[in-house]
């Protein structure tokens, strides 16, 4: 391995940290976008439930928000309770910007290095051939051998950038779908908790 990113050149160490990036931002995006960590099953029914019977106090508040999104939204809910339902849902809408926010963290920096890697990769391969070339204008007369080790060793960082950028590309649309899907879930058990609580 250590062989192959010394023959790519110089481009090959800026694309290695392409892919470390890559790795590291996907695990962390699993991670955090957990169903468990984000919308968690039942949690409205345990916290309609306990509201009815008044059991809600500010120390519990505080742990359920911390806990998931779903839980901040629904505590946020019962906050501005009184108020109409036009201004309740727009207070919601507001906290649910910070929802959304959170849970695309890093995708944009995924997207941009999955976009970037393969033109990274091609620079490389340009800078390579153009190495190759002016050797062989140097010399007197062409070495074929010299210039097909000079191309192919100039091809290895192209081939390097589409192999980050390919599967760099299918996570990030990956991960925007999951947070669409994980929105439109806190949407409903939301409005279905204001149905309940603002009667």
């Amino acid at each position: 391995m250590t062989e192959f990113i010394i023959a790519g050149g110089p481009f090959m160490w800026p694309l290695l940290a392409c892919s470390i990036l890559i790795i590291t931002i996907s695990i962390e995006r699993v991670w955090f976008l957990q169903n468990r960590l984000v919308s968690p099953k039942g949690l409205t029914n345990q916290i309609v439930n306990l509201y009815n019977k008044g059991l809600i106090n500010n120390k519990q508040a505080d742990e359920i928000s911390e806990l998931s999104s779903l839980g901040f939204l629904l505590i946020s809910c019962i906050q501005y309770k009184d108020l109409p339902r036009e201004n309740l849902e727009s207070k919601i809408e507001e906290k649910a910007i910070e929802v959304k926010f959170s849970l695309e963290r890093n995708l944009n920096m995924l997207g941009t290095i999955a976009t970037i890697s393969p033109l990274l990769g091609l620079l490389g391969t340009v800078i390579g051939m153009i190495t190759a070339f002016t050797g062989l204008s140097e010399v007197t007369g062409a070495n074929p051998d010299a210039l097909a080790a000079g191309i192919s060793q100039a091809l290895i960082t192209t081939a390097f950038g589409l192999f980050i950028a390919v599967p760099g590309l299918v996570l990030h649309k990956y991960f925007e779908q999951k947070v669409s899907f994980l929105l439109i879930t806190l949407q409903i058990e939301v409005s279905r908790f204001i149905d309940v609580i603002n009667k």
